[in-house]
């Protein structure tokens, strides 16, 4: 009989949206014996039927395979599987394989003879991870074996909307005092002497300076900038962190001297500050609509998110932890833990309007995720923004509203279409541009 949970967890994992404990289901089900003629179906129906449809990314096939190795108690090298095409290809009673799938010509083997097992796996078992094999090298995943060859990748995705278009990552640029800039994602040294006695290390998407307390010299200025679908943590000088989302950037000294510890702003940013009672932290966030004037936040040690882009109606500072002083013109705010405070942007501030907000769902973005809950011209920004889209929209859409979470890891069509789900709405997704239009 057919297992539906096996259908679902197998593709699931082959868009990359399983979680661990279904990973762990999965791979359960992997080895038993009463799923065998199962997956050899779905390889076989992956690679004919679905490839367009669920494409492997590389970091997908690695993953996958190295699950499979990982259950199987093989190792991961094309060296110790000692898996060639002669034996993928020519060998019917092994492993049987071909690039039309695993179905067909497979001989049982006998459990009385000693070659009925491979390494530490049954035979089935091998061959499922030879059959992951030639999966990954139809779907352009060979560098597993040979990381020098990189897999080529189509100049346009495709969907249900048109078009498609992946999500955002770790992309930023460093510009340094003397006006010389690194672009993060191409620089290649892991530890870089931009200036003396600065060190940058760049890892898993961050760039962390070593503390510098010197009184000696001028203070440089370097700015890190995301642009749109990138984002980007840095360590400060002194220890404080800082998240910045797509289409954003930070001004920071490389070392903070005198009584305060200043740094200017644009697009929106995660604060995890250093307490120091002697030096307060003061973040300038600049207002860019004609006639309006910056606004400043004042603290010593706290977590705190600011989102100040312009194009939207309001700048916004949400207090996590501890606590903070906003400032805009000659009105001030002080801040309590889970309180929001929204500014007017492009005109002189008469009040700074607070209220209590869901903090979790305001720094969701920090965490990899959407929370939407507001209307779809928010909504669309915020996916404009990670997915580096323009949007256009057809039809009355102003009193379309929306909430719900997803992944920002997920290709920008599986965002449309929970969107959609919710009836009134469709897109389309032409020349890197989205449109919205109602259906009502």
């Amino acid at each position: 009989m057919q297992n539906r949970r096996l259908d679902d967890l197998f593709f699931r994992y082959c868009e990359k949206k399983i979680t661990d404990e279904e990973r762990e289901e999965l791979m359960a089900m992997l080895l038993s014996d009463d799923n065998r003629e199962q997956i050899n179906g779905l390889i076989d129906q992956f690679i004919r039927n679905d490839g367009a449809k669920h494409a492997l990314s590389d970091e997908t096939a690695d993953d996958i395979l190295s699950s499979i190795f990982s259950a199987t108690g093989m190792r991961g090298t094309k060296q110790e599987l000692d898996v060639n095409e002669r034996e993928l290809g020519a060998n019917k009673q092994g492993l049987g394989a071909n690039e039309r799938g695993m179905g067909g010509g497979e001989q049982e083997p006998d459990a009385n003879e000693s070659g009925s097992e491979t390494r530490s796996g049954p035979m089935w078992l091998f061959r499922l991870a030879a059959a992951s094999v030639v999966l990954f090298l139809v779907y352009g995943s060979y560098r597993w074996f040979n990381k020098s060859k990189p897999a080529p990748q189509a100049a346009v995705m495709h969907s249900v909307y048109g078009e498609d278009a992946a999500a955002g990552g770790n992309r930023a640029s460093l510009t340094l005092a003397d006006g010389r800039t690194y672009d993060l994602n191409t620089i290649t040294e892991r530890n870089l002497l931009v200036q003396p006695g600065t060190t940058i290390d760049k890892s898993k998407g961050e760039v962390i300076y070593g503390k510098n307390n010197t009184n000696d010299g001028a203070v440089a200025y370097n700015v890190l900038k995301t642009p749109l679908g990138g984002q980007y943590k840095i360590v400060l000088p002194d220890g404080s962190r800082a998240w910045l989302n797509a289409g954003s950037s930070l001004k920071y000294p490389t070392a903070f001297k005198g009584d305060r510890r200043d740094v200017e702003m644009t697009g929106e940013v995660y604060f995890e500050i250093e307490p120091d009672k002697t030096r307060p932290f003061l973040v300038r966030v600049a207002d860019k609509k004609r006639g309006g004037k910056d606004m400043e936040i004042t603290v010593l040690g706290t977590h705190f998110n600011i989102s100040s882009y312009g194009d939207e109606p309001t700048m916004q500072t949400t207090l996590l932890e501890g606590s903070v002083r906003v400032k805009k013109d000659e009105v001030t705010k002080v801040l309590t833990p889970g309180q929001q405070a929204r500014v007017v942007t492009g005109e002189a501030a008469h009040d700074i309007a607070v209220k209590t907000v869901d903090t979790e769902s305001v720094v969701a973005w920090k965490e990899g995720r959407f929370e939407f809950n507001g209307n779809i011209r928010e909504i669309m920004r915020q996916i404009s923004r990670w997915y580096d889209l323009d949007v256009k929209y057809e039809g009355n859409v102003e009193r379309k509203s929306f909430a719900g979470t997803i992944s920002r890891k997920n290709n920008v069509s599986e965002v449309l279409k929970m969107l959609e789900m919710t009836g009134g709405i469709q897109f389309r997704i032409d020349d890197r541009k989205i449109t919205v239009k109602n259906t009502d």
